[in-house]
């Protein structure tokens, strides 16, 4: 069974990995030219099994001006819902939120409340950019919270604040076929992943027409929803605004896409 929670990571991984590997130094300076208050994106995602294609639910993206312990922020908020046919199967209404400084582009905080068919989760990080720490709380269904603390490298983004942070990034020094590590905190873990970049490519998307864009593969982990030797492929618009436009996927049953149907507020012109 798919999960929002994969697409939704895994675009992360991958974007965040391309703004460091975009960097000349370990220090990323990101003046924010490709967001803004008040952009919303939506994904539809689809499922397939046994060949047979089916528009299960959407993904929406949006940013809005918000106050976080007397700071102004930007808040970063990631929804992801099945459609009312599908609830019946495996009902979805994922969460996602990250509370970032608009300067520097850092997380603050973030939160995720998940429902996936009956399963529920709480996840909440608080950053401490003071001693490099990030403070966990998770909370599984009727389990009793539980409380740690994780040391994390400078730049270190959520799955939500990382693909902001990487679209305000200067991607010209990515080379055809590199392949980068990927490094994000998820839960209170920290993965790392594998991508290359497979060049620049025109996507027709359905609805929308062609698009200039840069397409990347990333090796997925092995674990409850991918098997080995899979590969995901997604295409980011190659512009000013880098929006991922379309992912692609097996998993270990079916395949699951996700393709922009609609957007708002854009900083840039899509190109």
């Amino acid at each position: 069974m798919f999960s929002f929670k994969n697409l939704i990571t895994l675009i992360s991984l991958l974007l965040y990995q391309l703004a460091l590997s975009a960097q000349e130094t370990d220090d990323i300076k990101i003046t924010n030219s490709s967001y803004q208050s008040g952009e919303q994106v939506t994904y539809l995602i689809s499922y397939t099994w046994f060949f047979l294609w089916t528009d299960v639910g959407e993904v929406t993206f949006k940013v809005t001006s918000d106050v976080w312990e007397g700071k102004d922020v930007l808040h970063l908020k990631c929804s992801g819902n099945t459609y009312p046919f599908y609830d019946w199967f495996f009902k979805v209404r994922d969460l996602y939120e990250s509370w970032i400084d608009p300067n520097t582009q850092q997380p603050l905080h973030f939160n995720r409340a998940i429902y996936e068919g009956g399963y529920t989760k709480e996840n909440e990080y608080k950053f401490d950019w003071s001693t490099n720490q990030v403070l966990i709380r998770i909370k599984r269904k009727n389990d009793p919270n539980k409380f740690d603390t994780l040391k994390v490298e400078k730049n270190t983004y959520d799955v939500i604040s990382a693909i902001y942070a990487a679209r305000n990034l200067n991607y010209s020094n990515i080379k055809l076929g590199n392949i980068f590590p990927v490094t994000i905190i998820f839960d209170k873990e920290i993965y790392k992943i594998g991508f290359k970049f497979l060049g620049k490519e025109e996507k027709r998307i359905d609805g929308i027409g062609r698009l200039n864009c840069l397409k990347f593969q990333v090796d997925l982990v092995v674990g409850d929803v991918f098997s080995g030797n899979q590969k995901l492929y997604v295409w980011v618009t190659d512009d000013l605004n880098h929006v991922p436009v379309f992912i692609e996927s097996p998993i270990k049953v079916g395949s699951i896409k996700a393709r922009v149907i609609k957007w708002k507020g854009l900083f840039n012109s899509l190109n």
